[in-house]
């Protein structure tokens, strides 16, 4: 009997769309772009493989940290060494400070293309993944987040995902304890693990009673709120949390509907954005549907956007099969 040698065929994280799967994929990334142009967002096609890794080279921009362990080819004739794209964003910030920078802000980009990746991560299991996202270039801090959080409560809406809640951490606060802490040292190893646990528990110096209290907020707005407002922070730390949660309070006055909870020790996975990261999970799963938050430049303009996790929308979007023609 001859063996079935489908799966031999295709590395891990690597799969074919069938009919089905790939006609509901295309669906939703015509609603969504559809919805993204209604909203005046212009499309932007950038390159699957470039000469430099795909990062910001300004050490002052916050993308420049981007590391998702693309995969490297050699181009024959030249020998030099290529990169092909493992996330858009980057490359639409490079191409807003190079090519459009004399465009009229706030400059308003959409874009959708395949991915690559050389390494999984919690949200994502494919290697290889579209990705659809909505950019918003120099802007107002608070009125640009609030457009995209908008925009993707209506994206969310059209698409009838109705179960959803907005995660929002805290990049600045995890960059300012990899300052003041050494988390290669024993105290800073144990902080770590309680960080990434969430587990206050485990920090037992009165020292670092700040950082159990970092992690005691978490959960609802409210709760967290609560829980900020009775703890007792060193001053750059309480300065951080005191323009987060304002930042916060702005988004629910303006957009009552949405469902907002913190997890400011999440922060760490969110390096690459500058004062403020957010996910959206569809709670029916437990699947994250879309990542953004604010970055800056290499002009250093501010810049607000949102990457859509196509596949997890799809398995959340509900249609009616078309009956075949006979």
């Amino acid at each position: 009997m001859q063996k079935n040698t489908n799966n031999q065929l295709l590395p891990e994280g690597f799969k074919v769309l069938l009919p089905e799967e790939a006609h509901k994929e295309e669906l939703v990334s015509r609603k969504i772009l559809d919805i993204l142009i209604n909203n005046d967002y212009s499309l932007v096609k950038t390159p699957l493989i470039e000469y430099e890794p795909i990062s910001l080279s300004n050490k002052n921009s916050s993308l420049h940290n981007i590391d998702h362990q693309p995969f490297i080819l050699v181009e024959p004739d030249t020998k030099k060494i290529l990169v092909i794209r493992p996330d858009i964003t980057p490359q639409i910030a490079k191409l807003a400070s190079t090519k459009l920078s004399h465009f009229k802000r706030p400059l308003k980009l959409m874009y959708s293309g395949e991915v690559l990746r050389n390494i999984k991560n919690l949200y994502q299991s494919d290697r290889q993944f579209k990705q659809i996202g909505a950019e918003l270039i120099g802007t107002d801090y608070k009125k640009g987040l609030l457009e995209i959080i908008k925009l993707t409560n209506n994206i969310i809406n059209n698409l009838k995902i109705k179960n959803t809640i907005i995660d929002f951490s805290v990049p600045t606060l995890m960059k300012y304890l990899e300052d003041i802490i050494d988390f290669n040292r024993t105290d800073g190893l144990i902080i770590k693990e309680a960080i990434k646990n969430k587990d206050a528990s485990l920090i037992n110096k009165k020292k670092y009673n700040y950082i159990k209290q970092i992690i005691e907020c978490t959960g609802e707005l409210q709760y967290a709120k609560k829980n900020f407002k009775k703890s007792t922070f060193p001053v750059k730390i309480k300065k951080i949390l005191q323009k987060f949660f304002l930042t916060l309070d702005y988004l629910k006055k303006h957009n009552s509907k949405i469902t907002i909870t913190v997890d400011i020790s999440e922060g760490n996975n969110f390096l690459n954005y500058q004062n403020l990261g957010f996910k959206i999970y569809n709670k029916d799963d437990s699947n994250v549907i879309g990542i953004g938050g604010d970055y800056i430049l290499d002009n250093n303009e501010l810049g607000i956007g949102i990457t859509l996790i196509t596949k997890n929308i799809c398995k959340a979007f509900k249609y009616k099969k078309k009956k075949r023609r006979l």
